[in-house]
């Protein structure tokens, strides 16, 4: 007497369900899958790699931008006293660098530091050819220039900066100014206040 495993309730056959078709389904089912993940991974993977290349030409552009249209130092820096033991004013002369498009000066912002403070220097009014108050600064003088505000190529500005606190404006104390055009690289003039002072003294 045999026995046979159709006879045998639990098997696949009794049930009427092939063992062999409801595996490959089985199998399809989890190949869509991954191919799905795979496709939904790969799709953000581009994305982030189209945005991050976006943002880095952009920086990139930015950059030169600002570098090359910034103003730049175009002669002596002075210092202008009323007193033989300190600093008043600063004169520095500036210009567009090469190449650089025309600047609206009445953009530009002026940051005085030195080791004992630092302070933002406000904006004379008015602000073009006059001498400023004391925590000012103005264009005080303007070279190849036409009646505008814009600082453009060949033209010279002289700015006039008179610093608030004049702690760091006294002999052999070092101080930096830095002037920035809005969305633009700012110049940083560093100069250090010689020993003797006279009523106009050249800072290196």
């Amino acid at each position: 007497m045999s026995t046979s495993n159709s006879s045998d309730p639990a098997s696949p056959e009794c049930r009427g369900l092939p063992e062999t078709g409801f595996t490959g389904l089985e199998a399809a089912i989890v190949l869509i899958a991954f191919v799905v993940v795979a496709a939904v991974f790969g799709y953000v993977v581009l994305m982030a790699g189209i945005l991050f290349s976006e943002e880095s030409q952009s920086t990139v552009h930015k950059g030169i931008h600002e570098a090359g249209s910034s103003v730049t130092l175009t002669g002596t820096v002075y210092g202008v006293s009323n007193a033989r033991e300190r600093i008043d004013f600063v004169i520095i002369p500036v210009g567009l660098t090469a190449g650089g498009e025309p600047i609206d000066i009445t953009t530009v912002s002026v940051r005085f530091i030195g080791l004992a403070h630092r302070e933002m220097i406000s904006q004379n009014v008015p602000l073009i050819d006059v001498f400023p108050g004391r925590g000012k600064w103005s264009v005080q003088e303007r070279f190849n220039a036409d009646s505008d505000v814009l600082l453009e190529a060949g033209e010279q500005y002289v700015l006039n900066i008179s610093p608030n606190v004049r702690t760091d404006c006294k002999p052999y104390r070092s101080f930096a100014i830095e002037i920035k055009p809005a969305g633009r690289a700012a110049l940083r003039v560093e100069r250090t206040v010689p020993g003797s002072i006279d009523r106009i003294t050249v800072l290196n």
